[in-house]
């Protein structure tokens, strides 16, 4: 049986990743595929996950390791959610309700973009799953109150901002084109009263994305944050950043006794979750492979994602002797010893 012959509930992460780059439009792969300028912080936030070893453990009796987690009050199946990603519309004019659809089934939450061309009452209809709105103040700050108001009248989970775009983000050395409007991309100084009048608006929780160190960390908490996004926008912003992982205790130490810290950029794997998740994260939001899913089988592409994920956590927690996901910490992880290697260019 070849590759075009199995069912899309057979395949791999790779397998996915080849056959969304063979369907999506060339623009579509090169815009979601894309980072800044040299692409250092794209590669970097895959790269450094290899920096930290499993400690196995083999004598234990766990059987059925429980992967669940709570999040703004809402069950999860497993610590994942979708990035908010703007671009899926590239890939085909259906890709997002596809991505609602597929997110619903496996009962990932979705963060919704506000750069995506749905707004907040479009998610709500196309999908069962738990839903974040996340809004860009250079959308107009009277359109994100609008939409934020929107989304707790729909029963949404939480909402919040993306905070790092205080330049727009790159692709290569060109700033893209608005995939929401078309128009050209502009940046938006990050500022705290945002933050203020967010949950000025709204009773839900508020979550500030696009932090990478403490003082950034304090800052948005101060202002009101109810969680942070460990997040570097893929790459997007700023070339040579630190990986978020990198970026990720100085974060926790700072306020994950507050609020919980999650993590976007760069995770491939159940085992990369897992590091995540060891190092203080709560959850973690699955960007490109979500796009690869996606662009390759729909939403039963997207559902696959994340129960491949789910399902890797699982064998990576029946490993290291854990019997819950909520037990990992940096005691199941090992330093490695560096050696230079190449990250699969995804």
């Amino acid at each position: 049986m070849d590759r075009d012959e199995r069912s899309i509930s057979q395949m791999g992460l790779k397998e996915m990743r080849e056959i969304a780059r063979q369907k999506m439009p060339r623009e579509a792969w090169e815009h979601i595929m894309g980072a800044a300028e040299s692409r250092a912080t794209f590669r970097r936030n895959q790269k450094i996950f290899s920096r930290f070893l499993f400690r196995q453990k083999i004598f234990h009796e766990i059987t059925s390791p429980d992967t669940t987690v709570e999040l703004f009050g809402r069950r999860l199946p497993a610590p994942l959610g979708i990035a908010p990603i703007g671009s899926f519309s590239l890939i085909r004019d259906t890709a997002e309700h596809e991505v609602a659809e597929g997110g619903g089934k496996a009962g990932a939450m979705i963060f919704a973009s506000h750069a995506a061309k749905s707004n907040p009452p479009d998610w709500a209809k196309a999908t069962t799953a738990p839903l974040v709105f996340m809004g860009y103040m250079s959308k107009g700050k009277e359109e994100v109150l609008e939409f934020a108001r929107q989304a707790e009248k729909l029963g949404y989970a939480a909402v919040g901002l993306t905070m790092d775009v205080v330049e727009p983000v790159k692709v290569g050395d060109h700033v893209p084109l608005s995939t929401r409007d078309g128009k050209p991309r502009k940046g938006q100084p990050a500022s705290p009263k945002d933050i203020e009048r967010l949950k000025s608006e709204v009773s839900l929780p508020v979550v500030v994305k696009g932090i990478m160190g403490a003082e950034d960390a304090r800052i948005a908490v101060g202002a009101g944050a109810d969680a942070l996004v460990v997040s570097n926008h893929g790459g997007r912003i700023l070339d040579f950043n630190r990986a978020a992982l990198e970026a990720l205790p100085e974060v926790v130490e700072a306020v994950g006794k507050k609020v919980p810290v999650l993590l976007d950029s760069g995770i491939r794997s159940g085992g990369d979750v897992v590091k995540a998740l060891a190092l203080g994260a709560r959850a973690v939001l699955i960007g490109r492979p979500i796009c690869w899913g996606v662009a390759a089988g729909g939403a039963a592409g997207v559902e696959r994602v994340i129960q491949l994920l789910t399902d890797e956590i699982k064998r990576v927690l029946m490993m290291t002797g854990l019997s819950s996901i909520k037990e990992a910490t940096r005691a199941i992880l090992i330093p490695a010893e560096q050696r230079r290697e190449t990250p699969w260019d995804g």
